[in-house]
């Protein structure tokens, strides 16, 4: 015979029972968080369109022209390594190439 056990829960008491499931779920990410160095970063699409000025849409086409750095894809999403960017960033080489695009 099966132990099946019957709770009644207040909304607020399943909101902090879920809550503190969660969290207790997220500590490994907030862990890996903590080891990331800065050369580890990463910038998701959305962020390095806003520090380039363009649009996600951009940014793909950039992607495929290879006029980007590499990007790296974790689960179904695209991020770029923070110092490529950055250094990219910096190149003058790479402005005008982008600047002569965007014309």
């Amino acid at each position: 015979m099966k132990n099946d056990l019957l709770v009644t829960l207040t909304t607020t008491e399943l909101r902090t029972l879920i809550g503190e499931v969660l969290d207790e779920k997220l500590k490994p990410v907030d862990t890996l968080k903590v080891t990331e160095t800065k050369e580890d970063a990463l910038f998701s699409r959305l962020y390095v369109a806003k520090l380039f000025g363009v649009s996600v849409t951009t940014i793909d086409k950039w992607r495929n022209f290879n006029i980007l750095p590499p990007s790296i894809k974790i689960a179904s999403r695209v991020y770029f390594n923070k110092s490529k960017i950055l250094a990219m960033l910096k190149s003058e080489v790479h402005m005008r190439s982008i600047n002569q695009l965007k014309k």
